[in-house]
């Protein structure tokens, strides 16, 4: 196990260019040596809309563990853009990739390993020669019984108003979905007033309703326009999304949790084929922190990167993709790209078989922490 000071970098994620995209603090715990009251300080200090701590790993081959506190300190149990910024560190600051001589890129196309977050194992990978980063999402999907209507929108964003489209969508009430116990947003389509979009500030999210078993949450509203889709023949099509995550009185550049609850709500018709087995990636998660170092070092890479198989060979599935910018008014331009695989049930409905969110990053400064007195 490594020791030494507690060290940090702090990266944009989401962009390959320095001061563009989410910035995001790393944070590489030395021997678990940071209590989670103290990372919650430490968290809260850095300011960012999210703060990772990567611990070290356990042996060689084992998973490391992440734990990721927002800028008001609260631990949170996945979020995108702290998994997808902690995998380019991991590739390019910690195991760099060198290819061999005279080797070929097919074989050393893609690197994988796997973080542990209180979400459950997250299998990533990571793309040398593109430099992208992507990970499987934890998924739990769950539609709340609650929907947001538009007075609940104004009382949060009543400029709105006056955008002359917005009569087009005053009656309209938005859904309330869950990607992951803990990780909630309403998902606020202003496609047929897409003026309004530009006109948002920085508020609180509305105020709604979660489900007895689903209250205790991150709750964020996620405002988006849809825009024509985009074929390419023996591709998957394309769909092409504006998107501003506001919560908490501020808006967030990048934010890769709300983009795959509403790539998964679009994914399956709006919910309404979504079957109750769309819930099996992720429906458990560790939350004691003994039981998480536990499984971490219990959990192998091959354990959670299976194919999904059939008798006769890999199962088919069906891709939807979406590119969704994000942070494009506060001059933070974010690519998010998410891929949603849906299975064919016996009964005819479609479950949500897999979630993959990718991105790029880039590192502009590191440090160390000063020893706690």
């Amino acid at each position: 196990m490594a020791s030494g000071p507690h060290t940090f970098v702090i990266c944009t994620v989401f962009s390959p260019e320095r001061f563009k995209g989410n910035p995001l603090a790393i944070v590489s715990v030395r021997g678990n040596a940071l209590t989670q009251q103290r990372k919650s300080l430490i968290a809260r200090e850095f300011g960012y809309s999210e703060t990772v701590f990567l611990h070290d790993a356990p042996g060689p081959g084992l998973p490391r563990r992440i734990d990721i506190f927002t800028e008001q300190g609260a631990e949170i149990p996945f979020a995108g853009h702290p998994v997808i910024g902690v995998t380019h560190y991991i590739f390019t600051r910690c195991e760099r990739f060198v290819p061999p001589p005279n080797s070929g890129r097919g074989e050393y196309e893609r690197q994988q390993a796997v973080l542990m977050t209180k979400a459950g194992p997250v299998p990533v990978f990571y793309n040398p020669f593109r430099m992208v980063a992507a990970c499987a999402v934890p998924h739990n999907v769950h539609l709340h019984e609650t929907r947001v209507t538009m007075d609940k929108v104004l009382n949060r964003q009543p400029q709105i108003q006056i955008v002359p489209t917005y009569d087009k969508i005053k009656d309209k009430t938005f859904p309330v979905v869950s990607g992951v116990k803990g990780m909630t947003f309403i998902l606020i389509d202003l496609t047929d007033a897409p003026e309004i979009l530009g006109s948002l500030q920085a508020s609180e999210a509305p105020d709604y309703e979660l489900d007895a078993d689903w209250r205790l949450s991150f709750q964020g509203a996620l405002y988006y326009t849809r825009q024509d889709s985009m074929h390419q023949e023996g591709e998957p099509t394309i769909h092409p999304i504006q998107a501003r995550m506001i919560s908490q009185g501020v808006e967030d550049p990048g934010t890769g949790s709300a983009c795959c609850a509403l790539a998964c709500y679009l994914a399956t018709d709006e919910m309404k084929n979504l079957s109750a087995t769309a819930t099996k990636g992720g429906e458990k998660g560790a939350t004691d922190e003994d039981d998480l170092a536990k499984k971490t070092e219990e959990v192998k890479l091959e354990d959670t990167n299976k194919p999904e198989t059939k008798e006769g060979g890999k199962e088919k599935f069906e891709r939807h993709v979406y590119a969704i910018q994000q942070g494009v008014e506060m001059g933070r331009l974010c690519t998010i790209a998410v891929e949603v695989d849906l299975r064919a049930e016996k009964d005819g409905s479609k479950s949500i078989a897999n979630v993959t969110l990718s991105g790029r990053a880039n590192f502009f400064a590191r440090g160390e922490l000063e020893p706690h007195p």
